[in-house]
């Protein structure tokens, strides 16, 4: 197979800020920029979790849940809050028919993936998933719907709540039952629209789309570089990583490499590793 050009410098900034004056911010490419902040992800779920107080106390974007047997999983964002809460946040801008499975499949990998080798399921954390589309997908004119998982006798007697520690949101631009939430999302889904309310919000929107990109860190356009703008497919990607994920267990198994050898080459830390071997 014939390699790829790698683009310069210079083509390479023109293709970001190409992309981004024709992306709306929830545009995967470019909501990684804003996501990539963890003021930005604090500000985004307050609104859309109505919750004031919340702290986001790390951040993660694109974070590739690997397995060794099974299909990977790509979460477009995903934060700890201060309370222990993880907080996974799906943008699905095209209709997706089979998006339960698709949920319920994310929150299993995300509790596999953050629940301790030997821990009690009661230390297990509870887990939020927003499921964030441009479609009012249910068509009742709602911002918001929340999935209500009940015990049910035979009887059709409610007899509790599922307790399962998971809380699922889907969200949309179109509904109109949530003031708040549709003047912010209106941020994320018109380049023309600008608020000092949403500060940090506004102020990633105002470098990036009235200042042509200028602003943007070096680090920011090395996030769409690299995970983006080389034209692999995100398949491809999984493979790619999970090819290097075996091949490094392998190693390190054999003791041919430590854990802390292993964690670095796939850009994780150790713990994270020996999830992996294990």
């Amino acid at each position: 197979m014939k390699q790829k050009r790698r683009l310069t410098e210079k083509e390479r900034n023109e293709k970001l800020k190409r992309i981004i004056r024709t992306s709306i911010p929830l545009k995967n490419d470019v909501f990684m920029i804003f996501a990539r902040s963890k003021k930005f992800c604090q500000e985004f779920l307050r609104v859309i979790l109505q919750d004031k107080k919340l702290v986001v106390i790390e951040n993660r974007i694109q974070k590739v849940l690997p397995s060794i047997a099974n299909k990977n999983v790509v979460l477009d964002m995903l934060c700890k809050l201060s309370d222990e809460k993880i907080v996974n946040v799906e943008i699905q801008l095209v209709e997706e028919k089979y998006h339960a499975k698709r949920i319920f499949t994310y929150a299993s990998k995300i509790r596999t993936y953050e629940l301790e080798k030997g821990a009690k399921y009661k230390d297990a954390r509870d887990i939020i998933i927003i499921y964030l589309t441009l479609e009012d997908i249910f068509k009742k004119g709602s911002t918001v719907y929340e999935v209500n998982m009940d015990i049910v006798s035979d009887q059709g007697i409610k007899v509790n709540k599922w307790e399962a520690g998971l809380k699922v949101y889907y969200v949309n631009t179109k509904g109109l039952t949530n003031k708040n939430i549709n003047e912010y999302l209106k941020l994320l889904t018109d380049k023309t629209t600008f608020s000092n309310k949403y500060k940090v919000t506004n102020k990633i929107k105002t470098d990036l789309y009235q200042r042509g990109g200028v602003l943007m860190s070096k680090e920011m356009m090395e996030v769409l570089d690299d995970v983006r703008l080389e034209g692999v497919e995100k398949g491809m990607q999984q493979g790619l990583h999970q090819g290097m994920v075996n091949v490094l267990v392998r190693q390190f198994k054999d003791k041919k490499i430590s854990a802390k050898e292993g964690a670095e080459y796939l850009n994780v830390t150790v713990n994270e590793f020996l999830k992996l071997v294990n």
